[in-house]
């Protein structure tokens, strides 16, 4: 095992989070510098980890603390920019917050940029808690029978958790990928946010094994939660031929299994962080090229352009076959 040198764009709540990541894997990650605009918040954050060295200006602290990691959590508009600075510099590894970008054609020069040089990943951590675990343990198992489908919804918009609502379903399923979606959009209020999108975003998702997803992202989705926990009010079921399983981010999960004799089994929702697994993860690719990264960036891509392809055949009334043909640019229009 290797300790690898890592800094950070973005002492925010999230950047925090993404800190105390490396910082919960002291073996494998060595945390040596802070960075960002606001000289308040980099203090503050910069004395609460002791850590201290803080710059900022992000293309000077990498040339001057040369990391192995380059670790992210600011606004999407600078995604692109950020990659392209730590590539410049040499990175092994960029880590970096959701959604992955704001377009598509962003979304594939990101992917272009690190191509087979640069070991990045996206920030879809929900999937480490125990209860999404437990769900994965299930369908995995066998226990629900074959995937029949699944129906996915989340309050938060696109590209605030729908990305990791997307992630899910193509985790539970196995990494299968999709080949078409059919969607429709709804609302404009969305797109005077710092994630700008439709308010809610629907419609089939069918995968490659066959089996088809119903999403509803968005204002529109149902709830499942009180409006206290609107945040953690993002579901994944799976319909299997002998039963089902459910996850809700903010209460736990339940299941009908074929083992159960018709009684639904339950557990709480875990509620400790998930990314010191993330990172502990990325080290381990960086370690060894075979153990790829559960949110690897071409995997997060393909999310990515499921959602894309939700917003698309909305404004082009018609199924979007994927991968996308071409690069249309104005698929998230107001």
């Amino acid at each position: 095992m290797h300790r690898y040198r890592s800094v950070l764009v973005g002492c925010g709540g999230r950047g925090q989070s993404h800190a105390l990541g490396l910082l919960a894997n002291p073996d494998r990650f060595e945390l040596v510098a802070l960075c960002d605009q606001d000289d308040a918040r980099l203090g503050a954050l910069a004395a609460k980890l002791g850590i201290s060295r803080g710059y900022a200006d992000a293309e000077a602290m990498l040339a001057a603390e040369r990391p192995d990691v380059l670790c992210f959590a600011t606004p999407p508009a600078v995604r692109l920019q950020l990659v392209e600075l730590g590539v410049r510099h040499g990175v092994k590894a960029i880590a970096f917050e959701k959604p992955l970008a704001l377009s598509l054609a962003e979304a594939r020069r990101i992917v272009t940029l690190c191509g087979d040089g640069v070991k990045a990943v996206v920030c879809h951590q929900l999937k480490h808690a125990a209860h999404w675990r437990r769900v994965k343990e299930i369908v995995d198992g066998g226990d629900i029978g074959a995937i029949r489908s699944f129906h996915a919804t989340a309050r938060p918009s696109m590209l605030r958790v729908g990305t990791h609502l997307v992630d899910a379903v193509l985790w539970l399923g196995a990494g299968a990928r999709a080949t078409w979606v059919l969607g429709q959009a709804h609302g404009r209020a969305a797109y005077l946010e710092d994630h700008p999108c439709p308010d809610h975003v629907a419609g089939i998702v069918e995968l490659s094994t066959g089996v088809r997803g119903v999403m509803e992202i968005g204002s529109l989705a149902p709830r499942h939660l009180d409006e206290a926990n609107f945040w953690e009010d993002v579901t994944v079921t799976v319909q299997g031929s002998e039963g089902y399983a459910r996850v809700v981010l903010g209460s736990g999960w339940e299941a009908v299994t074929r083992r159960s004799g018709g009684r639904t089994e339950s557990g709480p929702a875990d509620s400790s962080p998930g990314e010191p697994e993330h990172l502990r993860l990325l080290a381990d690719w960086l370690d060894d090229s075979r153990r790829v990264h559960p949110s690897n960036l071409e995997t997060s891509y393909q999310g990515f352009e499921i959602l894309m392809a939700l917003a698309l055949s909305s404004l082009e009334r018609r199924r979007v076959d994927l991968p996308i043909r071409g690069n249309p640019e104005a698929i998230l229009v107001s």
